[in-house]
Formats: structure tokens, C-alpha cells, sequence
């Protein structure tokens, strides 16, 4: 399905754990009970790529997973999959329709308490889930931590992946307020798997972590920094648990933030079947890695033509804060080991628009500007791109498809990039797909 069956607004009304609770009880689902085999992820940036790595790693040792991811790329059906195969478009209606008569039920008994989107996909995943059989979910949280409704789960595994500068001021005006927000998501008694960029909120989590209380677990104890050597011909990291040793392992997924986003899947696998983790490095963990893949987030898409000479036709990610851009950018640059580029730039209009051109601009000399449905108008952000990069290359294009074309028609060797966020990286990589599927 391409989108949801139901019409529901981005935010509920006000804090919906309650709401939410009250609807999964209508469901029959037993939160607490389905939160036992569950891993929740929050945190600001990398949470897919960690729970696809999570969900590889389990599939890999055995467990049937059910993985629910947000946003999706081209279909709803993405954001839900068992055993790594995307939901039935009529089991996922069926389902949603269930959800549909829960949530006007709920509204008939409580007036005015709109249920949102993520919560009723929250929902439908956990009731496939059940129905299929999951031995083991992965689950995504949403905005934050403290009213997520993934918080209801209690599960006793939980990770803070990355930390960074977004949905201010929803969950806060400061990182600190934005990391203690999203520490809420563990229940107590949680055992906390805290990635790297959370180090200089240490003190305040720590506080906090002792209070609720949950044990927090620092990848940066229990590792060794990472090791990146990331190519166009493949992405090879050693990381070094400190109690096994080094191990290399290849994978699909590009980025130097990749190798910090493994650490937190390998230790939440450690945590959640310490059994599995012993016996199976390091085969299950060089098996699932070779597997993985994130589609949109630092991917190498080949031009049709076979490439002969070895460059990539498109590279795209979907870093959608100034952090994340500054980071595309990090990998970007060397993955192009020297290459000339042309960026494809689109930004939506509720993005740190500025900011983020302040990443981009210094970088790139060629660029193709467009906008998305309800973004950025193209010319302003021409104008906005060129004010910082007066000797920039600019042209406009009006859609994905046009600054596909566009960028191609100049046969001079430069790489393609895309940069700009997930709504623009999903519409280049479909019309990307789609121009060259027959090349």
C-alpha cells in the first residue's frame, strides 16, 4: 500500500500514552506482556540503520523478528516486516481497519481525544505481530522518549542511539533537555545501551538513570573506538569489544556513523540474549551484517550501464538535521575520494533550512536545486544556497524526475549526490529506480 488506510493527523490530541493504552486494551493487546521480547530504539539519528542491524542479528540467530520501522520511503507497507519480508496489503488493511474501529470507539466514549498516526501504526504492528507469531519485536520509537507511545512497552532492553538538535522545542531547548526527554522511554529496571554522541550529557543521564532507576551501559565502556574503511566497493569495520577482541565484519551500509551505530546494535544483542552473543560471535554477527541494508541512508545506487568505470550513478542519504547533513556530508567525501560531485538539493520547509545550507554550501560547486510538495520553493533555496557559495553552479529543476535528467545531461564524470532529508531522498531513489530499471 502505498499509504495508510487511515486518516489520521501527525499529532494526537496531547499526551496520548493513556489514549493509546486504552486503545491497545480494546485491541486485546497486552502491552506490558508483548513488551517482554521487545528492544525499543530512540534517539535522534541512525535508529533504522540499528534496528534493521538488530533485527539482522536476531533473524541471524534464529529468532523470527518482527521489525517496526517509521517513516517509509515508498510504501506504508515498510515500515512493518517479519522475518524480513514487508506486510500483505490486505493483512495490513484488515488490520488497520480493526485499528480504525478501536480508535472510533475511543473517540465515541472520550470526545475530542484524536488518536495520531504513529500511535495507530504502533498498534497495527504489535497486532501482527502477535497474530504472525514474532518470537522477537524490534521496535522503533517515534519523537522522544517520555510520551512515546513505545514507552508503554516497558521493554527491559532499550537504546539512546544518537543525540542531536531536533523537534526543539517539543522535547526541549537544550541537548540536555532533548537527552533526558528521551531517556524516559526506559522503564524502570531497563538495561540502557547509550551510543557516543550522548558522552557530554554522562553527568546529567547518570542522575536521572539512577533515579528512575534503569542501568545505563556506555558503548564507549564496553568498546574500543571503531574502525571505518568505507569504499564504493564496500564498507569494512572493525570494531573491538573489549572482552572478545577485534572483529572485521563487511557490510552494505556507508558512513563512518554506521561503525558507532553497530556498537549499539552489537551490545542491545548482547544484552537481550547474552547466550547467543557469546556463542555466536563472531559468525552470526559477520552474517547479518553482510545482509543489511538501510535503503536511503548513504546509499551507492549504480548508474544501469554497469558501471565500467566504477563510479556510482547516485548516492543518497537522508540526514535530515544540521548534525546529519554534516555527517552525509563526512561520508559523502569519502566515498568520492577525490571525485567531482553534483548535489540534487531539495529541503522541506520545516528543516533548519539555514543551518543545514550552511553544512552543504561550502561543499559543493554544482548543484542542482529543486523542491518537494510543500518545501522549500526552489528559488529560494537557489538564492539562499547562493548567497553562501557566490561561484556555485546553480540550476532549478521542478521535481525528482527533472533533476535526475537535469543532472545528467552534462556527460563530464561528476558523481551524482543527494542530499537534503527522507522526503527527498525517497523521491530521487523512486524516481531514480524508475528512470533506470530497463538501462
Amino acid at each position: 500500500m502505498k499509504t495508510s488506510t487511515l486518516d489520521l493527523p501527525r499529532f494526537g490530541a496531547g499526551i496520548g500514552l493513556a489514549r493509546t493504552a486504552t486503545i491497545a486494551a480494546r485491541l486485546g493487546l497486552d502491552l506490558p506482556v508483548i513488551g517482554r521480547r521487545a528492544v525499543v530504539i530512540a534517539g535522534s539519528n541512525g535508529k533504522g540503520s540499528v534496528a534493521r542491524m538488530l533485527s539482522g542479528l536476531f533473524q541471524a540467530a534464529g529468532e523470527r523478528t518482527g521489525l517496526f520501522t517509521s517513516p517509509h520511503l515508498h510504501a506504508f507497507n515498510e515500515r512493518f516486516e517479519l522475518a524480513d519480508e514487508a506486510i500483505a496489503d490486505d493483512i495490513l488493511r484488515g488490520l488497520e481497519a480493526r485499528v480504525g474501529v478501536a480508535i472510533r470507539d475511543h473517540l465515541a466514549e472520550y470526545p475530542g481525544d484524536q488518536a495520531c498516526a504513529f500511535e495507530a501504526g504502533f498498534l497495527t504492528a504489535l497486532l501482527w505481530f502477535e497474530q504472525a507469531g514474532a518470537e522477537r519485536l524490534v521496535i522503533e520509537a517515534g519523537i522522544g522518549g517520555r510520551y512515546d507511545p513505545t514507552r508503554l512497552l516497558q521493554a527491559p532492553v532499550i537504546a539512546l542511539v544518537s543525540l542531536d538538535c531536533e523537534h526543539m522545542p517539543l522535547l526541549g531547548h537544550t541537548l540536555r533537555e532533548v537527552a533526558l526527554d528521551k531517556l524516559d522511554v526506559a522503564p524502570p529496571g531497563a538495561r540502557l545501551v547509550i551510543g557516543r554522541s550522548f558522552e557530554d550529557e554522562r553527568a546529567a543521564l547518570a542522575v536521572m538513570a539512577d533515579l528512575k532507576p534503569v542501568c545505563p551501559l556506555w558503548v564507549a565502556d564496553h568498546y574500543d573506538r571503531s574502525v571505518s574503511d568505507d569504499t564504493l566497493a564496500g564498507h569494512h569495520i572493525t570494531v573491538d569489544q573489549r572482552q572478545r577482541g577485534p572483529l572485521r565484519v563487511s557490510t552494505p551500509l556507508h558512513g563512518r556513523f554506521q561503525a558507532d551505530n553497530l556498537e549499539v546494535a552489537l551490545e542491545l544483542f548482547a544484552q537481550a540474549r547474552p547466550d547467543l552473543f557469546a556463542s555466536g560471535w563472531p559468525d552470526i554477527v559477520t552474517d547479518a551484517l553482510a545482509r543489511c541494508c538501510n535503503p536511503a541512508r548513504m546509499e551507492v545506487l549504480p548508474s544501469g550501464a554497469g558501471d565500467r568505470d566504477g563510479t556510482p550513478g547516485l548516492i543518497i542519504d537522508a540526514g535530515h538535521t544540521p548534525a546529519g547533513i554534516a555527517e552525509a556530508v563526512a561520508g559523502v567525501t569519502t566515498l568520492l575520494d577525490g571525485r567531482p560531485a553534483r548535489l540534487l538539493l531539495a529541503i522541506s520547509a520545516d528543516k533548519p533550512v539555514d543551518d543545514m545550507l550552511d553544512r552543504l554550501a561550502p561543499e559543493f560547486d554544482d548543484v542542482v536545486v529543486s523542491a518537494l510538495p510543500g518545501g522549500v520553493p526552489a528559488a529560494s533555496l537557489e538564492a539562499a544556497f547562493r548567497q553562501r557559495n557566490p561561484l556555485a553552479r546553480l540550476q532549478l529543476a521542478q521535481t525528482a524526475e527533472h533533476a535526475i535528467v537535469a543532472a545528467q545531461k552534462p556527460q563530464d564524470g561528476r558523481v551524482l549526490v543527494g542530499l537534503g532529508g527522507l522526503f527527498w531522498a525517497a523521491a530521487l531513489r523512486e524516481a531514480w529506480l524508475i528512470t533506470h530499471s530497463g538501462a
